[in-house]
């Protein structure tokens, strides 16, 4: 027998007027409780409680359906064994909107704050290291959280062969290390760069021959948007055992690059064009100071080579590009006022009478 007894019409009706009211006024109610909290946040400056309050609408309202739906059925005389079915699946649907509502909370509070270090116009090493760590912490918070749930949900069910599962999890779990060796290495392939401060999100990095900006750094594996805007997804072992460029880490960017003059062009000119490069470049605010070096190499095959050096005080690459655009053209106007015409690849062949 389902029932304990018959069911009559009063019952049948109040159960359905409190699923009927509960399914119209669910959103309303969420909607207010969320403006109260948001109100008492303001009130009392809890600015992080605010940022979050709009995360968790959803999991409210199902828990107020959930919570209307249980009341409604615990009206109807269902026999005990019924009635314990129904509220141990109530209180699984109560965990499982805890848990849903803990991972938005989370989620919403990490982006949040990851956003914080992305608008700020200091970028120190603790806000690079930051924007790495907060996406990492949030993923292993989360996981933490369903674990828990899982668990919980086992107990309320009772579970009886939980003990005996997790012991067969035990004796396979040699061969499931074996069988994920490359997993494993790649989770502790993240904990090292984490350790190591090998890179943040925001780096511009190369390994082996991939190169580009980091946007996401994972247990397992790393996210780089290339210069031709491609996502590649490196394993984090890689970094491990290969070698890593970071030239966000450097303080500037170095150029380097050799001039070539025609020959026949007069020392004076030369010295002249030398000397206004060198200026130029000292005078340049986007130039580190006593960085630069202009000066006549060599002879070359069909050039009198001048080589030109410095470095830049930015390590942007659109910054970068920019100054060494204008320097550029700069040094053609140089050339042109001396007169000096530039050197390309030629050769001369004398005809014997």
């Amino acid at each position: 027998m389902i029932f304990i007894r018959e069911i009559d019409a009063a019952q049948i009706a109040k159960s359905a007027m409190i699923l009927f009211a509960v399914l119209m006024f669910r959103n309303l109610i969420a909607n207010i409780i969320i403006k109260i909290l948001k109100k008492l946040s303001g009130k009392y400056n809890l600015k992080n409680i605010s940022l979050v309050l709009d995360s968790i609408e959803k999991p409210l309202v199902n828990f107020f359906t959930y919570t209307g739906l249980y009341f409604a059925l615990m009206i109807l005389p269902f026999n005990a064994n019924i009635a314990a079915f129904i509220n141990r699946v109530y209180r699984t649907f109560v965990i499982i909107t805890i848990t849903q509502g803990l991972l938005k909370i989370i989620s919403a509070y990490a982006e949040e704050l990851n956003n914080q270090y992305l608008n700020k116009e200091e970028k120190t090493e603790r806000t690079q290291m930051s924007k790495t760590v907060f996406p990492l912490l949030a993923k292993l918070i989360k996981a933490i959280i369903i674990i828990i749930a899982v668990a919980a949900i086992a107990v309320e069910f009772d579970f009886e062969q939980l003990s005996s599962i997790l012991a067969g999890l035990g004796i396979g779990g040699a061969a499931l290390a074996l069988a994920s060796q490359d997993l494993i290495k790649n989770f502790f392939g993240g904990f090292v760069i984490l350790t190591d401060k090998s890179f943040s999100v925001g780096d511009w990095i190369k390994v082996d021959s991939f190169e580009g900006t980091v946007e996401e750094l994972g247990l397992r594996s790393t996210k780089i948007r290339t210069i031709d805007k491609e996502i590649v997804t490196v394993p984090n072992s890689r970094f491990a055992d290969r070698e890593l460029i970071n030239f966000s880490a450097r303080a500037n960017r170095r150029v380097n690059f050799t001039v070539g003059a025609v020959y026949g062009t007069s020392s004076e000119s030369l010295k002249g064009a030398i000397s206004k490069i060198k200026y130029m470049l000292d005078q340049n605010p986007m130039v580190k100071e006593d960085s630069a070096l202009v000066k006549l190499d060599k002879f070359g095959a069909s050039s009198l080579d001048i080589v030109v050096q410095y470095l830049t005080t930015t390590t942007d690459y659109t910054e970068f590009m920019a100054i060494k655009n204008d320097i550029n053209f700069k040094i053609i106007d140089i050339f042109n006022e001396e007169k000096i015409s530039f050197a390309f690849p030629s050769m001369s062949v004398y005809m014997e009478k």
